[in-house]
């Protein structure tokens, strides 16, 4: 075994600024992970960071976000709202700039279905990459920690843990959050590894992914369908588009159902002539967003449909770990960002103090945050199949298709996050309360 870090830079006995006597592990430096951090130390109380990746890579790159999302963010810092919107992209054009996605028939020329419009903020989208690592830029000096990548988690006498590592190193925490992704070692670990859902469930789809030059994305596909945010939906096929990076890159997302995923790997190498085929049936439109993809490949779309509980003791998950999504109503990161507002409230709060307290907090946390998010996973597979042509109750009808798209957003984006922070705040002293009544029984 390497040698033992102490999460905390202080010793066990110091109080933070907060009043609180313990030390926080976040696992993973995704934005959910970072963003905790970030509202963590800004309300005083000290976290350690672990990424298991050595290097920053672009897998996944385009992230799209609305109202509540950026709603989460400035609640939980206003620096991580400005960082974000220093990078992020909306619509290319002035009269679109409420509109969330323009919807379009993508077996013909790209007929719009329907405009669906989030008053006052529309769509912003930002490079995932980049964004991370300006949040990383926000946190003090060692505090994020790279190529830490998590291979168990040992219980101590104390209630505590001790993390592993996979380069001998280990760290000691009295609080464990796991922000480690749609993989997560995190989720194995506190479900049981023999839990079913431990593991991701492939959704029956796989996607293309590319991003390009805005200049290549003009000339090939024209100014209002490259600097705007489009979905083109066909049977069995939808495709995103969407403006990054201020405008200087065009995300392509290109998705297709499969049955079953057979492969070992998530991502596996293909051939433009195989994502031609794929698309064969589609419109113009949509063959000419594929044109663009150089080096394609498959990467399988999977989430985390059911979970049973968000944490176990000191010991809790955020963000894709707990409630990963497919990205068909573009809310699956934005939950991240209410998962940290809604965690670092309560951990910030002048009833938690003591390690023993932080299980209240995870308690509320989880009964106020797991509903909502399971719900985004499941509706979002829903509305991939809806944009697949092959919705339950609206198929190919287009007049049933946009009534649908119209309104089914709605519940995500205008969730009053002020109430969702006071409602898991008073979960919080209840739960409390109820603890003290037990050990005043004993």
């Amino acid at each position: 075994m390497g040698p033992r870090q102490d999460c905390s830079e202080s010793s066990d006995t110091d109080v933070s600024d907060s009043g609180m006597r313990f030390s926080i592990a976040i696992v993973g430096g995704g934005l959910g992970g970072l963003s905790l951090a970030i509202g963590l130390v800004q309300r005083g109380i000290p976290v350690q960071v672990y990424e298991g990746a050595t290097d920053w890579t672009d897998a996944g790159a385009g992230l799209v976000f609305a109202k509540n999302s950026m709603a989460a963010m400035k609640k939980i810092s206003p620096d991580i709202y400005n960082a974000f919107a220093k990078r992020s992209s909306g619509q290319g054009w002035e009269n679109k700039k409420t509109t969330y996605m323009d919807y379009r028939d993508g077996r013909t020329d790209g007929k719009l279905i329907t405009s669906v419009i989030c008053a006052n903020t529309g769509q912003e989208s930002v490079h995932r990459t980049l964004f991370a690592k300006d949040l990383v830029a926000l946190l003090p000096d060692g505090t994020f920690h790279m190529g830490k990548r998590l291979v168990g988690i040992d219980n101590r006498p104390d209630g505590g843990y001790t993390l592993k590592f996979a380069d001998g190193q280990s760290a000691d925490a009295d609080v464990v959050v796991g922000s480690d992704g749609i993989k997560s070692k995190c989720r194995q670990l506190l479900l049981g590894e023999d839990c079913p859902d431990a593991i991701p469930k492939f959704a029956g789809e796989f996607a293309y992914r590319g991003m390009v030059p805005m200049e290549r994305a003009v000339a090939v596909l024209g100014e209002e369908f490259a600097r705007n945010s489009m979905v083109n939906i066909g049977p069995g096929c939808l495709m995103t588009t969407y403006p990054v990076e201020k405008g200087t890159l065009l995300n392509l997302v290109a998705c297709r159902s499969m049955d079953r995923w057979e492969h070992d790997d998530w991502v596996v190498p293909s051939r433009q002539e195989a994502v031609q085929k794929d698309f064969a049936d589609c419109g113009p439109v949509m063959q000419k967003v594929i044109s663009m993809m150089d080096k394609p490949a498959m990467w399988a779309l999977f989430d985390h449909p059911e979970c049973s509980t968000f944490y176990k003791a000191r010991f809790a998950l955020i963000g894709d770990a707990a409630h990963a999504s497919t990205p068909h109503q573009g809310a699956g990161c934005g939950q991240a960002f209410e998962d940290a507002l809604v965690m670092c409230s309560l951990l910030a709060d002048e009833q938690v103090v003591l390690p023993e307290h932080v299980e209240d907090a995870f308690a509320a946390y989880d009964a106020v945050r797991r509903p909502r998010t399971l719900k985004v996973v499941n509706t979002s597979r829903e509305n991939g199949e809806i944009c697949m042509m092959r919705g339950e109750s609206t198929g190919a009808d287009l007049g049933k298709i946009k009534a649908t798209l119209d309104q089914r957003f709605h519940w995500i984006w205008h969730e009053d996050l002020d109430q969702q922070v006071q409602t898991a705040r008073a979960k919080l002293r209840q739960v409390s309360k109820a603890r003290q009544r037990a050990v005043a029984v004993k």
